[in-house]
């Protein structure tokens, strides 16, 4: 498992090589690479037993957390300080994340109703978010909300793991990034993350009136 080279090599190679504060820190392309890929099967050598409980596990960790902590790691080994190389992380999820927003904002083109994107996300987030690693509680399900909770997080347990729970929020905003391009009948609202010190980390999506407004509790 240790040998495993990053996913989306070229992706990243590119990304890493159009940000300037990495490029200062890891130096040119193939030595920012060096570094991250070192990192990367570092994570992986050290993964715990639990985040094998299942593919969909195995996924958020391959393809998500170890590649932005391997870029963290070698940020902060290269003398980034917290603050700027969480920075960096973020930006690099982000531009990782266009193809997919992307796909989410198709599904505006074709004016899905609340009711239907309501159904979707009940079907959805549980297979994506396996009760393996997330625990999930819904709290509201009818035709003014869909509300859910996450008590339990993968992503939280995993970074504290490696000693890197600061980063978590990183994938939070990831979440956030997502939910907002969810098409205009629907409106995204959350009060808090686990990762910035709330009891859970909460979703609540409601039908938006013409013009944006929230339809009322």
């Amino acid at each position: 498992m240790s040998a495993r080279r990053l996913p989306r090599r070229r992706w990243w190679r590119r990304a890493l090589a159009a940000r300037p504060a990495v490029v200062s820190a890891l130096g040119r392309p193939d030595d920012a690479m060096a570094a991250v890929e070192a990192e990367y099967r570092a994570v992986l050598a050290d993964r715990p037993e639990w985040a094998d409980d299942s593919a969909v596990l195995r996924f958020h960790l391959e393809q998500s957390v170890a590649p932005a902590l391997g870029v963290y790691r070698a940020l902060r080994r290269a003398g980034t300080d917290v603050v700027p190389a969480r920075a960096e992380v973020m930006a690099l999820v982000e531009a990782q994340m266009a193809p997919a927003l992307a796909v989410v904002g198709l599904l505006d083109r074709m004016h899905l109703p609340f009711r239907s994107l309501r159904a979707l996300t009940r079907r959805l987030v549980p297979r994506m978010f396996p009760a393996a690693g997330f625990t999930i509680d819904w709290t509201r399900d009818d035709d003014r909300a869909l509300a859910f909770d996450f008590s339990a997080c993968h992503y939280l347990r995993l970074l504290r793991h490696y000693g890197a729970a600061e980063l978590t929020p990183v994938f939070c905003h990831g979440d956030e990034l997502a939910y907002e391009r969810m098409p205009r009948s629907v409106r995204f609202t959350r009060l808090g993350t686990m990762a910035t010190g709330a009891p859970r980390c909460d979703f609540t999506l409601r039908p938006a009136r013409p013009g944006g407004a929230g339809a009322p509790p």
